[in-house]
């Protein structure tokens, strides 16, 4: 009797051939989708590939009491250590060594990419940020427009992001492998001032840098292994660009996250993981994080360590050092116990990030687990670091721009992937099947200083993931996907009560959207086959925004011949620009050729401008193009070329 009723639940839960094969497309497209973004999403590919089908995927033979589901805390609160033996009981009776890291997967690369007294948390409920005066989203152009040259894309007025290649609108300064080269950048007249080897540690990775008035702050990133693993950054005098001159360096423990620079400070994040079995109570640099600025080491004070729980905490911290970009003089310095993902900066605050899983249980719902995220605010002031608030919001997050600050409230648009689980009794036992299908939606969620939520729009665009995000003062832009686009338009006037104002239903999806001057939006992402969401050739869409409640498609380019771009998940291989009415992308043709396309748009319509090719095959995720008055430099590991500005017609050509 029981291995009838076995067989017949069984049968019951049983997929077509056809929900199998639906299945295995949908996973193919979330691996594509995931396979070259932020190494810290692909922990969840697998959930999220399941998430799409939202069906029946497995069955387990269960007794009914052994069911066991238990809810998560919604609230964070974290306090200080104060003090390393602390610390050390923590950690060492810790029974989660592997809890949920995110960030697991990093191997260190910069692709995408302390110590004076501590403060204590201080939050208020229902308070908002002491931010002085609101953070600004770029919303002018996706590039910051200073005397007539481009910067890297940014986020946010007044934060400097890292990149590869980066300009002060006289020089070029170009990073590959461990060579700084350094162009003047005059048009026909560009020619290489200076190449200097940085190291010789093969240990190293060199990626990213900032430049500020005459220094250039250049990231670094040395692996190990797992627990042996540093970031850090050297900074050159470059008032003299033919003969840059070493002034400091300095490093700390962990993996990268990511980097800002604000006003006089640089801010550097890492993940800093622990292994348990080789802590010493006596030795604190062996459980503690270290920063070594100019061959001094120093750990992380224990008065400026905060953690979740004493009973459920992991073996990672974060890791944010200010440090002064003059000299590299180390300011101060905060950790959290836990790791971080997506970071958001503005000019007053960083906001760090960590999803996680939760089991829950919900009667009514037989809700069985669900994804999380916690954010923590740490507000920065002229190079020092408070932490302020934790709090929790479902769902997660893709990239930074999925966050923004505004008149002093933080908004986040998620992605929310939950699985039901039902149960099907055998007769006459007190066993059973428990099956369990899943789903996805789309949440926006507004919180307060106190990273308390204060309003939220829930359950939208049902079985899709968040692909794209773009905050504009009180309105936010969100795109979902699953087999067309559906751009949502959200009024945030009210914090408490944000509200829909329209969804706007087209082919394909965008990965990132820029302003692009009045009552424009530029998408750049894929397009899509409406019946079965297969994605096919890049694209980009003008969407017209005047009335944010009627947003409309006004024209649209499919680049038949070209899926791929390095633009589809970093945002500064991007050039976007109003004002030279400029949008630029490297790509690579259907034949293996690495191209630049460079279209304008003009009369609502957009127009090929140029095809720019490079015969040396470079690596297309190292490919970047910057403007200068009237020319186009574009820079790969191999190569400066120069183009005039109107008719695209190369002008000058640099080798190394």
């Amino acid at each position: 009797m029981f291995e009838e009723n076995y067989k017949k639940a069984m049968d019951a839960i049983t997929p077509s051939e056809q929900i199998r094969s639906e299945i295995s497309e949908k996973i193919k497209m979330k691996e594509h989708k995931h396979s070259a973004k932020n190494p810290a999403v692909v922990w969840r590919v697998a959930f999220a590939a399941v998430a799409c089908a939202a069906i029946v995927l497995c069955a387990l033979f269960i007794p009914h009491n052994t069911i066991t589901l238990k809810k998560s805390d919604s609230v964070k609160t974290l306090s200080v250590v104060n003090s390393y033996n602390k610390i050390y009981k923590i950690l060492s009776k810790s029974n989660n060594k592997y809890l949920r890291s995110g960030n697991e997967e990093f191997d260190g690369a910069l692709d995408e990419r302390y110590i004076d007294s501590a403060s204590k948390p201080t939050t208020g409920a229902g308070s908002t940020a002491n931010t002085g005066s609101s953070s600004k989203n770029t919303q002018e152009s996706a590039v910051d427009i200073k005397n007539d040259y481009s910067d890297t894309t940014e986020q946010v007025d007044g934060v400097s992001e890292s990149d590869i290649v980066k300009t002060d609108g006289k020089y070029i300064y170009s990073i590959t492998d461990a060579d700084l080269r350094i162009f003047k950048a005059d048009g026909e007249k560009s020619a290489l001032l200076s190449q200097t080897k940085i190291s010789d540690d093969q240990d190293y990775q060199f990626g990213e840098m900032f430049i500020k008035n005459d220094r250039l702050i250049i990231l670094k990133s040395n692996y190990e292994n797992r627990y042996k693993q540093s970031v850090s950054f050297t900074i050159y005098d470059v008032s003299d660009a033919s003969a840059p001159q070493k002034i400091a360096e300095c490093s700390q423990d962990g993996v990268y996250n990511s980097a800002r620079m604000v006003d006089d400070y640089v801010y550097l994040i890492s993940n800093c993981y622990i292994n348990l079995d080789l802590i010493n109570k006596d030795e604190p640099a062996t459980f503690v994080p270290g920063v070594v600025c100019n061959d001094t080491l120093k750990t992380v004070p224990a008065d400026r360590i905060y953690c979740f729980s004493e009973e459920n905490c992991e073996n990672m911290y974060t890791v944010v050092g200010a440090y002064n970009y003059k000299d590299g003089a180390l300011s101060d310095t905060a950790s959290l116990l836990g790791g971080s993902e997506s970071i958001y900066c503005s000019k007053d605050n960083i906001i760090l990030t960590n999803s996680y899983f939760i089991s829950a249980e919900d009667v009514k719902t037989d809700k069985y687990s669900q994804t999380k995220t916690t954010v923590s605010r740490l507000e920065i002031n002229n190079g020092k670091i408070n932490y302020k608030a934790s709090g929790d919001i479902d769902g997660e997050l893709e990239n930074q721009f999925f966050i923004d600050e505004y008149n002093g409230y933080f908004r986040f648009v998620t992605t929310v992937y939950e699985v039901t689980e039902s149960v099907t009794n055998f007769a006459n036992t007190t066993s059973g099947i428990a099956t369990y299908s899943s789903d996805t939606f789309a949440k926006l969620s507004v919180l307060d200083g106190s990273l308390k939520t204060v309003g939220t729009i829930s359950d939208l665009a049902r079985g899709e993931e968040v692909y794209s995000v773009r905050f504009m003062g009180d309105i936010a832009y969100f795109v979902t996907f699953r087999q067309t686009d559906p751009l949502f338009s959200a009024d945030l006037t009210d914090p408490q009560n944000p509200k829909i104002l329209g969804e706007l239903k087209i082919t394909g999806f965008s990965e990132y959207m820029y302003p692009y001057g009045d009552g424009l939006l530029l998408g750049f992402g894929q397009e899509a086959d409406a019946k079965t969401g297969i994605t096919s050739s890049l694209k980009l869409s003008m969407f017209n925004i005047s009335d944010p409640s009627d947003v409309f498609e006004s024209d649209k380019t499919v680049v038949e011949g070209y899926n791929y771009s390095p633009a589809l998940w970093n945002h500064k291989a991007m050039l976007v620009s109003p004002t030279k009415n400029l949008i630029g992308f490297a790509s690579g043709d259907n034949y293996g050729h690495t191209k630049y396309l460079i279209y304008r748009h003009t009369d609502n319509a957009f127009e090929r401008a140029a095809t720019l090719e490079f015969k040396d095959n470079s690596n297309i995720e190292n490919v970047r193009a910057l403007f200068i008055n009237d020319a186009i430099y574009i820079v790969t590991p191999n190569t400066l070329s120069v183009y005039d500005i109107n008719a695209f017609l190369q002008i000058n050509k640099i080798e190394f």
